[in-house]
């Protein structure tokens, strides 16, 4: 029998527990921003894979095709039974009470403070209800570091959030950041936000779609890092919530959110992608010839794969990559010959 991992007394018996709360990350799931359940396009923010993992549900091919640029890998199908950031008997069902407890009070309490104001002009929200705020994000980041290798986070700390949980007091000595990105323009507009998480320490860092948190072991590990114009040396510390008696939520404008989200997918994942191609392509030509390969044929090789758009790189799966390299090589050799 496998205990609950919040317990640790129980038997994890509870199916479909979803470990970032479904009615904050469905709109940007889904294509349209509905918030209807298990349909829609997802994909991993994670920056030690130079290749983004789709993953759908319940979409024609179709869709998925002109949504993605390419049609679906055998893998991306298999994945597609599975429902997004969700788990089966990782936790009990008592436990997932306490989960829904805590998601319910956030949701009727603080979450309309955002997605049904208009916070234009506004920079920072002040929240009194600490505890509420403070149990909400804990249980997203302890079920999500229970569930994905990526948020590692040391055993000491994992410890702290569960008991906390548990007790459900809002400790307030973990340092935590919070910013929200006003999302205008309709439901559908939220598509355009991420989820997913970095492989960053301290902060560690979560995308829930229209809210970001980055969370510290302690306050000894706060330090300064930009992340793409997330956090600003200006007003860093004012925006870490401390010990605090108010908690501070920062607020992205809508145009300071298209900003932000288009440099982490250009600075995350598009250089760091034709980086990682320059060097396969190095790899190709040193097992050719020996050496590297001159920096002529290796732009060449970029501008093909580019395509006159540098986001059409994050599109590509592994086997296309495979296979234009190939074609690439075949079709060099047989001009220089």
């Amino acid at each position: 029998m496998s205990l609950c991992k919040l317990c640790l007394e129980r038997e994890a018996n509870k199916k479909n527990t979803h470990y970032l709360t479904d009615a904050i990350i469905r709109t940007c799931l889904n294509l349209d921003g509905t918030n209807e359940r298990e349909k829609g396009l997802y994909f991993a923010l994670d920056n030690t894979n130079p290749f983004i993992d789709f993953n759908f549900q319940r979409l024609d091919e179709l869709t998925l095709e002109a949504t993605i640029g390419r049609k679906p890998t055998d893998e991306e199908i298999e994945n597609a039974k599975s429902i997004p950031f969700s788990v089966d008997y990782v936790f009990c069902s008592e436990c997932e009470k306490l989960f829904t407890e805590i998601e319910a009070s956030f949701i009727e309490k603080i979450l309309p403070r955002f997605r049904q104001s208009d916070l234009s002009g506004i920079s920072v929200v002040t929240e009194e209800d600490v505890v509420t705020i403070r149990n909400f994000f804990y249980i997203q980041l302890y079920r999500s570091a229970i569930c994905e290798d990526i948020l590692n986070f040391p055993s000491d700390f994992l410890k702290k959030l569960r008991l906390n949980i548990l007790e459900k007091n809002g400790d307030t000595s973990i340092p935590l950041s919070i910013t929200y990105l006003q999302t205008v323009g309709g439901n559908a507009t939220y598509t355009e936000n991420y989820i997913g998480f970095t492989n960053d320490k301290n902060p560690f860092i979560v995308f829930m779609n229209d809210f970001i948190i980055q969370v510290y072991e302690n306050e000894e590990a706060v330090k300064f890092l930009p992340f793409h114009g997330l956090n600003e040396q200006d007003n860093f510390a004012a925006t870490i919530n401390i010990n605090e008696q108010v908690f501070n939520f920062k607020i992205f404008d809508n145009a300071r959110r298209k900003l932000f989200l288009n440099s982490v997918i250009v600075n995350e994942k598009v250089k760091k992608t034709i980086q990682y191609y320059r060097d396969m392509f190095d790899m190709f030509w040193r097992k050719l010839f020996g050496v590297d390969a001159p920096v002529l044929q290796k732009e060449r090789y970029i501008h093909g794969l580019i395509n006159g758009d540098e986001n059409n790189l994050i599109k590509y799966s592994k086997q296309e990559v495979f296979e234009f390299t190939v074609a690439y090589m075949a079709k060099l050799f047989n001009v220089t010959k």
